[in-house]
């Protein structure tokens, strides 16, 4: 039953044409609590409930992606250092020097 309650939640919550990325849906603001709990059939522990899980899923998509900023920020330095050896081996190329 709570799927089925889940899954009424998921049409309510997430306007149409709405697309997900990366597997959540994007995020909807709920202006009227009372007209979101009648159109989407919950009572207000089961909603509670659905949003609280939508929102530890968008805490883990943040958590996520800070990593991944972290580990490509941490690549920069290497990634430049070989910027500058191609261009240095460019500019003997271009000079006709062999090393």
């Amino acid at each position: 039953m709570a799927a089925a309650t889940s899954s009424s939640a998921v049409a309510v919550s997430t306007p149409q044409g709405v697309a997900e990325r990366r597997g959540i849906p994007a995020a909807s603001f709920v202006e009227d609590v009372e007209t979101y709990l009648r159109q989407a059939g919950l009572e207000v522990n089961s909603a509670l409930a659905f949003l609280q899980e939508r929102l530890q899923q968008y805490k883990m998509v943040e958590m996520k992606l800070l990593a991944q900023q972290r580990e490509l920020q941490a690549k920069i330095p290497d990634i430049e250092k070989c910027l500058d050896i191609v261009a240095t081996l460019k500019a003997k190329k271009a000079l006709g020097e062999h090393s």
